[in-house]
């Protein structure tokens, strides 16, 4: 025997359930376009004002589309500048992958490498800014970023000494030998390269210099010789 609030249970109808139906291959194209479009607009937006003054306000009035659309993509402000860098970054990387794809030695790795990494940064300018300012405004993309950078270098130096080309580094050197060639591309953008919210071509010759220093040290020479050994105990500094 039920109860009359047992028996009127029963006969409630279930509650209409409101199932998402997928977006069409249109809206996803549309929505994938809007969101690059965004990400652009925010590294164009922080080049100029740096992230501090990238609203949403100007982010959306550069991408141009409605305000209300930015969070259709993403939750807030945080949640973009926590993509820009990989994002933006990643595309720079895969462009200088294909610029040395096919090279035929270490030497033109780097040059092709060098060469197209300062062409690209003078075409996209204001990813030198969103990558500076990363390390305080997006820590953890900035970390996936330089960790994006070093595995690909990386992988880039142990073909290059599967060749024969390159010192018999041990696989963890290789680690210490990409962070300096990194950091010299770094200052030499900076000292050289930079000009306001510009960056122009590494000159020629200075090119030539960074290739003298770096592969006389990287190429291979004789077999076994990888590093001086130390006569004995370094001497104590004076206090």
């Amino acid at each position: 025997m039920t109860s009359r609030t047992d028996r009127v249970s029963l006969h409630r109808p279930e509650p209409r359930r409101s199932a998402r139906r997928p977006p069409s291959a249109r809206q996803a194209a549309k929505n994938a376009e809007t969101r690059r479009r965004l990400i652009e607009a925010a590294g164009v937006v922080v080049g100029r004002h740096g992230y501090a003054g990238a609203s949403i306000a100007r982010i959306t009035a550069e991408a141009g589309v409605a305000h209300g659309a930015f969070y259709l993509h993403f939750a807030n402000q945080q949640a973009l500048f926590d993509v820009l860098l990989p994002e933006l970054g990643g595309a720079m990387l895969d462009s200088l992958t294909s610029a040395i794809r096919d090279s035929r030695s270490l030497e033109e790795i780097e040059r092709r490498g060098l060469t197209a990494n300062f062409e690209y940064l003078g075409s996209h300018p204001e990813i030198y800014r969103v990558m500076n300012e990363a390390e305080l405004y997006a820590p953890a993309a900035f970390q996936q970023y330089l960790k994006e950078i070093q595995a690909r270098y990386v992988r880039s130096l142990k073909r290059s000494k599967e060749r024969g080309e390159l010192r018999q580094f041990a696989d963890e050197d290789l680690e210490t030998v990409a962070a300096l060639l990194t950091g010299a591309r770094s200052y030499l953008l900076m000292m050289f390269c930079k000009d306001g919210n510009a960056v122009r071509p590494l000159d020629p010759a200075r090119l030539e210099i960074y290739l003298d220093v770096f592969l006389d040290g990287l190429r291979h020479t004789e077999p076994g010789r990888l590093r001086p050994q130390p006569a004995g105990p370094l001497p104590k500094e004076p206090l």
